[in-house]
């Protein structure tokens, strides 16, 4: 949401975004035949005002308790790759055009963070759906089609 990369992203949302608005042809989606329900890469996705909302949560807990407190901030639960892209056609009203590429070196099938650490001593989650999170980043897309200007 409002993330303006120079070049290419390197974060799946701003990339679908920028296919979205044309400034990109195609999103290329490493992998289609992982362990996964529809064969791409699962992961925890989550909204930058969730996650701004657990870093001042935190930051609260350390003007409480000293130490050194480490907390997993994310949903708990993983979408895959077409999850996000099928979140996005929805959000923007129109299919997002993709293309299966070869699987990255080093790319794991899923993963998602456990955050109950912090639902228990931040008493923090997640509010934010996927759907609210592709919303919100057309909203900012479709209005800076070409990102901020220079």
């Amino acid at each position: 949401m409002g993330e303006d990369p120079q070049g290419i992203p390197n974060n799946l949302m701003p990339y679908i975004a920028q296919v979205a608005v044309g400034r990109r042809e195609s999103l290329a989606v490493f992998g289609n035949d992982y362990p996964t329900e529809d064969g791409t890469g699962v992961r925890d996705y989550i909204h930058v005002m969730d996650l701004a909302d657990g870093h001042v949560v935190a930051m609260e807990k350390l003007a409480d308790k000293s130490g050194v407190h480490i907390y997993n901030l994310g949903a708990g639960v993983g979408s895959s790759v077409l999850d996000v892209v099928n979140a996005f056609s929805k959000a923007c009203g129109k299919p997002i055009n993709y293309h299966f590429a070869p699987r990255r070196d080093g790319d794991l099938p899923a993963y998602w963070a456990d955050a109950s650490k912090a639902d228990r001593e931040l008493n923090w989650r997640v509010t934010r759906t996927l759907d609210e999170m592709a919303q919100d980043t057309w909203h900012w897309q479709s209005r800076h089609p070409q990102g901020y200007p220079d």
